[in-house]
Formats: C-alpha cells, sequence, structure tokens
C-alpha cells in the first residue's frame, strides 16, 4: 500500500515537471494569450474572435475579458474539461449553441456580463452538465422592450450548486418556479450600468420563488415601487441593498420592509430621493418596520434627509451599530432628544455638505422645544453668549465614533457636557467652529479629535483641559497662528500628556510660546508645517517617542546646536524623520556647522530628512542651490570660506591700517573745526525744520524698537496704551514684518514709513545687534532728512560708558522719557503720547 502511495506522488511530481517544461520550452502554442505555470491563461483585450485552439488542456482559469467573441459554439471548450473559471466579460456573444458548456463539468466560475445575450438566448438545457457552477454573473447585456422575454428559470434550474446570481432586471416580470429549485443560491444581484436594468416594480410575486435568498441587491435598476410584503418570502434575508433606485424614496423603502424578516442584519438604501429633493424625513413606520429585526448596519447616504419624525429613533432595534448617512441636512428637531435610545450605536457617519447658518435665531424659539428645554441651556447665537451653565448633552452611550465632517455647521464652541459616553473619535473637520471657547466635560474616553479647517482664529487655553486621554489632535488649516503666540495660551495642550500626534500644520503660525509643547512626553508625531516660523525654540529633550518632526514650507535659516543636540540624544534609541525641505536654509560661512551636522546625521542612519532634492540654499547674494548633493555643497562651501577668510586677514590688516591714519587725519580735522561744523549743523538743522514742510505721509505712528526679553512690556503695556486706547498705529516687527523679505530690509522700511522710532532702552537691547541695527537706522533716517525720529525710553539705569555714541548723543542733547518702576504711571503715558503726536 505504501508502495502504491509512493508511486502516486511520484506520478503527480512527473506531471507537473511535464507542465513546467512544456510551459518554458513550449509558449508559443499559448500565444497570443499568456499561460501561467498555475494553469492560468490570460488572454484579456486581444482582439480575438474565437477560443484558441492551443490552449493547454490542463487550463483551469481563462481570462478572455474585452475581445471580440460573438458565438459559443458547441466544441468551443473541448479541449479544456479542467476549466474552473471562465470570464468572457465585455465581449460581443449574441449566439450560444446548447451544448457549449458540455465539456466543463469543473467549471465554478461563468462570468458572460456585457455581451449582447438576451434572455432567448439560454436554452432550456443550456447548463445542464454544470453541476458545480457556484457563481453566475449574466448582468449588463442587451436592452430588450419584448413584452415575452421572461427570467431564463428553466435553464438557470439545472444549476443545483449555484449560490451566486448577477443578472439584469426585466419590468414586470416574475423570477419562475424554477428558481425555487436553487436551494443553494443565497446571493442575488440585480444590477446593471446604463438603462440594462429595468425592474421599475417589485411586488409580492416578484421574489416568491426564492425563499433562500440571503443576501439581495436590486441596483440601479430605475425601481419607484415596492408592493408591502414583497420580501416577506425570504425568511433568512440578511442584508438587502436598494441603493442607487432615486425614485423608491423612503416610502418605497417602507414598504420593502414591510414583515421582512427578522435575520436582516444590512440595510443599503444610498441614493433613493432625488439629489435636489428638499424636506426629506424619514417617518416612524420606517424605523417601526425594522424594530424586530437583527440590523445592525443602515447604510443611507446621499439622500439629503432634513429630519426624524419625533419618536423614529426610539423604534430602531437596540442590535443597531453603525449608521452612514453622507450627505444628508440635518437640521435641529424634536428627533435630537431620542439619540440616546439607540443604545447599541456605535458608529455614526453623517458627513455632510450644507450650506446653511446655525444654530437658531433666537434662544427663545429653540428653548420652545421641550423636550431640550432643561437639557440645554448655554448655545451661541447672533454673536451673544448665554449666562446659563454648561448645557448637558445625551448621546448613544456605547456610540465610540463620530463624524460630521464637511457639514459648515457654525458654531462658537461654549461650555457644554456629554453624558456618559465611550465616543473615542470625532471628526467635525471642515465646518466654521471658528471660536473654541470650552471647555467640554464628558470626553475622558476621546482618543482622535479633528477640529482641522474650521477657519478658527481663537482658542482659550482650557479648551483642551479635559481631553486628558487624547492621543491624535489634528487642528490644522485655521488661523490660531495669533493665539500660539500669546505667551498666556502657552499651556494650552498642557493637559494632554498622553497626545501622540499633534497637528498644526497651515496655521499661519508665526511665534509662539517656549513652553507650548512642555508637557506632550508622549509625542510621536508633530507637524507644524506651511506656517511662517522663523526658528524652533521649543524643548524636544522630554518627547522621547518623537520619530516624526515635520516642518517643511517655513523661514527656518538652521536648526540651534540647542536643538540639534536633543535631536541627537533622541536619535540614540529610535529612527527621527526632520523633514526641514521648503525652507530657506542659510549656505553662509556662519552656517556651515549645521550644513555640516546634517551631513553627521545623515550618515549616522537615524535621522532622515526625507528627499534632499526639495531642500535649498540660499548663499549670501541670494543664490540657491538644492542640497540633493549635500556633501558637495558644503565641501564647496568650506573651501569658498577658508579663501576668503585669507584674503580678508591680509585686506583688513591694510585696511587698518590706512583707516587709522585716515581717522587720524579726520579727527584732527574735526577738533580743529568742531565748532564751526556744531554751529553749521545746528543752523542748517534750524532753518530745515522751520521753512521746509514735509508732505510726506506716514503709514505709522511710531516703530517699536525693542530687546526680546523687554517683550511682555511692549505687548501688554505699550501697545495697549497707545493701540488700544489712544488710536495709534504702531509698527511690531513680530506682527508687520513682511514674511520672506530680509530683516534689514524690513528695518528700513519700518523706520521710513514711520513717523517716529520709539526706542526701548534697556541692558537687553544693548547686547541685541538686531536692535543696534535699528538704532542705527533711524539715526542715519535722523541725520539724512534732518527730521526727529529717535524717541527713547530709558527702561533701567545704565551707566554711561555702557551706552552707545550714538544714544548717549541723543539722550545729552535731546530729551527723552524714563519709564517710572514705581509710583504712578499717568505722567509717563500722557508725556509719551504728547511727543508722538507732535
Amino acid at each position: 500500500m505504501l508502495l502504491l502511495v509512493h508511486n502516486a506522488v511520484w506520478i503527480q511530481m512527473l506531471l507537473a515537471s511535464v507542465v513546467v517544461i512544456d510551459m518554458v520550452f513550449n509558449q508559443h502554442p499559448c500565444a497570443p494569450c499568456k499561460c501561467m505555470v498555475n494553469g492560468t491563461a490570460d488572454c484579456r483585450n486581444k482582439g480575438l474572435d474565437m477560443i484558441p485552439r492551443s490552449l493547454p488542456n490542463y487550463t483551469q482559469e481563462l481570462l478572455f475579458s474585452g475581445n471580440k467573441l460573438t458565438k459559443l459554439c458547441n466544441d468551443s471548450f473541448v479541449h479544456l474539461t479542467l476549466l474552473m473559471l471562465l470570464d468572457l466579460t465585455n465581449n460581443s456573444v449574441n449566439l450560444i449553441e446548447t451544448a457549449a458548456f458540455d465539456s466543463l463539468p469543473n467549471l465554478r466560475n461563468l462570468s458572460l456580463q456585457g455581451n449582447n445575450l438576451t434572455y432567448k438566448a439560454f436554452s432550456p438545457s443550456l447548463f445542464q452538465k454544470l453541476p458545480n457552477l457556484k457563481i453566475l454573473i449574466i448582468n449588463n447585456n442587451t436592452v430588450t422592450d419584448d413584452p415575452t422575454v421572461e427570467y431564463p428559470s428553466d435553464a438557470l434550474a439545472n444549476l443545483v450548486s449555484l449560490t451566486t446570481l448577477y443578472i439584469d432586471g426585466l419590468r414586470n416580470k416574475t423570477f419562475g418556479f424554477g428558481f425555487f429549485k436553487l436551494k443553494y443560491l443565497t446571493h442575488l444581484a440585480i444590477q446593471s450600468t446604463g438603462n440594462k436594468c429595468d425592474m421599475t416594480v417589485v411586488t409580492e410575486e416578484t421574489f416568491k420563488y426564492l425563499p433562500y435568498l440571503e443576501h439581495l441587491k436590486i441596483f440601479n435598476c430605475h425601481l419607484h415601487y415596492i408592493a408591502k410584503g414583497s420580501f416577506a418570502h425570504q425568511d433568512n434575508l440578511k442584508t438587502l441593498d436598494l441603493s442607487s433606485n432615486h425614485d423608491l424614496t423612503f416610502e418605497g423603502v417602507t414598504n420593502a420592509t414591510y414583515g421582512i424578516a427578522s435575520s436582516l442584519e444590512g440595510l443599503f438604501i444610498n441614493a433613493i430621493v432625488s439629489p435636489f429633493a428638499v424636506c426629506v424625513v424619514i417617518e416612524r413606520p420606517f424605523c417601526e418596520n425594522l424594530q424586530n429585526t437583527s440590523l445592525t448596519e443602515l447604510h443611507a447616504n446621499r439622500n439629503r434627509v432634513t429630519i426624524f419624525q419625533e419618536g423614529a429613533l426610539r423604534l430602531f432595534p437596540k442590535s443597531l451599530k453603525y449608521v452612514y448617512m453622507k450627505g444628508s441636512k440635518f437640521e435641529y428637531g424634536p428627533y435630537i432628544g431620542d439619540l440616546s435610545s439607540l443604545v447599541g450605536l456605535e458608529v455614526i457617519n453623517i458627513r455632510g455638505y450644507g450650506n446653511r447658518r446655525l444654530p437658531f435665531p433666537s434662544l427663545d424659539d429653540f428653548r420652545q422645544m421641550f423636550f431640550l428645554s432643561k437639557r440645554l441651556s448655554s448655545v451661541y447665537f447672533d454673536g451673544d453668549y448665554s449666562p446659563h451653565p454648561p448645557f448637558l448633552i445625551h448621546l448613544p452611550p456605547n456610540l465610540q465614533k463620530v463624524d460630521f465632517s464637511v457639514s459648515q455647521l457654525f458654531f462658537h464652541i461654549t461650555r457644554f457636557q456629554v453624558y456618559k459616553n465611550n465616543i473615542t473619535e470625532i471628526d467635525v473637520s471642515r465646518n466654521l467652529f471658528t471660536k473654541w471657547i470650552g471647555n467640554g466635560i464628558g470626553f475622558e474616553k476621546l482618543e482622535t479629535l479633528n477640529l482641522s479647517d474650521n477657519i478658527a482664529k481663537f482658542a482659550t487655553s482650557q479648551f483642551f483641559g479635559s481631553f486628558k486621554n487624547l492621543k491624535h489632535l489634528n487642528i490644522s488649516k485655521n488661523l490660531l497662528g495669533t493665539v500660539l503666540g500669546n505667551i498666556s495660551n502657552g499651556n494650552m495642550f498642557s493637559a494632554l500628556s498622553k497626545l501622540q500626534t499633534l497637528d498644526l500644520s497651515a496655521n499661519y503660525i508665526n511665534n509662539y510660546s517656549y513652553a507650548l509643547f512642555s508637557n506632550l512626553s508622549s509625542l510621536r508625531v508633530l507637524n507644524i508645517s506651511k506656517n511662517t516660523i522663523y526658528a524652533l525654540h521649543f524643548d524636544i529633550s522630554h518627547m522621547k517617542n518623537l520619530s516624526v518632526l515635520q516642518c517643511s514650507g517655513n523661514q527656518i535659516h538652521w536648526l540651534t546646536k540647542t536643538f540639534t543636540t536633543s535631536l541627537d540624544k533622541l536619535s540614540d534609541n529610535h529612527n527621527i524623520t526632520v523633514d526641514l525641505s521648503g525652507n530657506p536654509i542659510y549656505c553662509n560661512c556662519k552656517n556651515i556647522w549645521f550644513l555640516s551636522w546634517m551631513i553627521t546625521a545623515k550618515a549616522k542612519g537615524t535621522i532622515f530628512f526625507g528627499n534632499l532634492s526639495d531642500y535649498f540654499c540660499i548663499y549670501d547674494d541670494e543664490r540657491s542651490v538644492e542640497l540633493d548633493n549635500l556633501e558637495k555643497v558644503v565641501a564647496d562651501l568650506t573651501s569658498w570660506c577658508q579663501h576668503v577668510s585669507v584674503h580678508f586677514g591680509l585686506f583688513v590688516g591694510i585696511s587698518l591700517v590706512v583707516l587709522v591714519t585716515f581717522s587720524v587725519l579726520i579727527c584732527s580735522l574735526l577738533y580743529r573745526f568742531r565748532w564751526k561744523l556744531k554751529y553749521v549743523y545746528y543752523a542748517a538743522r534750524h532753518r530745515y525744520s522751520t521753512t521746509h514742510s514735509f508732505n510726506h505721509t506716514f503709514v505709522y505712528d511710531a516703530f517699536v524698537s525693542f530687546a526680546e526679553e523687554d517683550r511682555d512690556f511692549v505687548v501688554n503695556e505699550l501697545l495697549v496704551k497707545l493701540e488700544e486706547e489712544s488710536d495709534m498705529r504702531l509698527n511690531f516687527h513680530q506682527r508687520d514684518f513682511t514674511a520672506g523679505r530680509p530683516i534689514a530690509h524690513n528695518i528700513i522700511e519700518a523706520v521710513k514709513t514711520s513717523r517716529r522710532t520709539l526706542v526701548i532702552l534697556s541692558s537687553h537691547f544693548l547686547k541685541s545687534s538686531w536692535c543696534v541695527h535699528e538704532l542705527q537706522m533711524a539715526h542715519m533716517e535722523s541725520v539724512s532728512t534732518g527730521r526727529d525720529v529717535l524717541l527713547i525710553i530709558m527702561m533701567e539705569h545704565i551707566p554711561t560708558n555702557q551706552i552707545p555714541v550714538e544714544i548717549l548723543y541723543h539722550i545729552q542733547s535731546d530729551s527723552y522719557l524714563e519709564y517710572p518702576l514705581e509710583g504712578e504711571k499717568v505722567m509717563f503715558w500722557r508725556n509719551l503720547i504728547g511727543s508722538l503726536k507732535e
């Protein structure tokens, strides 16, 4: 016995070897088709008008779609007795001889879809030799107006193993008695493209002889009427799909579900109303018919539903878990109070396309709805805020995912509280939630929140305070740059210690608080791309899991040494992607260290910068170069800097000698004629100021020059007193400088377009090179134009030997203001305002 088994195995291996050898050395008999070792012959789209005789007799799958076959003869497949799959889709077959399939006893899958067949072409004995056929696809064939055409029940009755049938629908016809023999037919799809399915009416007799169906689909068949109880014969029906029948309406579906089996689990009724329908209401009978079913999912997309009838939601079965009603136009109504009755609901998707303004014209009108009067006590409307406590929202207790994006809902999110719930994901993107005031209570289980693309321009620091388990937050494509630049909002994300993904891209961020990300120790992905950020000065050393830092499309010239050190330490434990593409990285001698760090980090293999061809580096002469060959760029730049250094040293030495000699001469002349020069200067200045009138119109009252350490005084006191209370317009560089332009150009323009330059003089000011540069430009403007430009506020006592000559000159020759650190400040502000308005 063992010997026989052993020999059988060897025989099978020998046959397989013969097949392989035949495939390798004799491929030409299969041409123009492609035959594979697994028994598949691919003849698709070859322009063939007959089945090739050269196909191997061991072929099990024949793919013959997209050809020009017009007729199936009795001998078309006699050499392919092992066929299990035959795909004749999209040919031009209009005739099938009676014994065409008699040589295919092993056939399990047959597709005649997209040909020119009519059901009269199916003779009663056509399929009698196909005892193993399980899937038959004969839809999308010729449209016929012949009223004598019936469903081919006699021909199909022979398919005793058939489980799945795709077929075109006929007008006013029933599936005949022959279908009653198909006891394994559980999947029936009546669908086609164009007008090839014209099953306009379904009656109680239509599916009478198909009691074994479990899945029924009538798709795009111009269906407009279904009689009550039409599907009552299907005791095991699990899914019913009536989608894309635009004239059916919810009334037709209500008839369809009348008396439907309790086994129903899925109802698909997408696009069953006109695309231009208005005031679509789902009434109680629709839900009542489903009350005793096992319904778990409802798909009713693109139906422009406005409201549910009051009490309708309470009639849905407790088993309902998933509701998809995208493309609806929901409005407020009493049904909102019934949402909590959907105790089994886990997912609701009502992603829409609204164009209306919400909420109500007045809160009084809204409170007339008695069912919500006790639950709702805070809502934003018409620019006012309700003084009431947070209103309580009752949602389905097991709801996990909510999506009502793209609905253009217009709200200011005020205080509210959600009753006990299990929500983990909320998507409200692409709406008009423009102010996030909060706070929202009851989102302890929320993990994913999408508030992107809402044109939001205001958010309070406590808005995210209750989202303590949030892992993914997307607030991109808003207008939160000013909010994030406010120091008081530095703790906006302080409660989100479990946050893993934060997307702040495209928010017009220019500045931000150093402590903005201080508590995000679990962060893995940080996206701050497409803003106008100049420097990364926040701390990342505590973000032990940070793996993606997306900073593309900003104004970053380099990363600080502190930041690169932190990246190096983090990359010792895991890989990190840092995307700086689209930033104007500097290619100059001062920045060689950063470019060299990029090379080192890249070679280390744990820090990835993405595609370096998307990076560009800007030279001092404003030329730019791609960094796809970073090593060569750094080598050339290093060589040039060394060359410049040598020549520069020689030039500096000679220049110093000349300069010292020339300086001594000039100083001697100035000292010799110092009194005369002073007289000429003051006389000319006096004459110019008294006889020349300025016709120049200034854009700003003053350009404020200050050190970053004095920013609190400028933002919280100076801007408030001068702009808000005295109606002046100040040039504040972090707000009014033009992004993308060189800083020096912005400074010149600010001095020239401002009536005065207001210097906030402190020890920090004297240490800042840019502050000193601003002062020098203002001084030169004063000298070149003769007008009084500089106005100095002394913030603290500074020894004379530490003050630059230009400032000391103005302090000694012109008046200045001292900022009172203690006592009354009213006189100080009065003098400052008066000086600026002269």
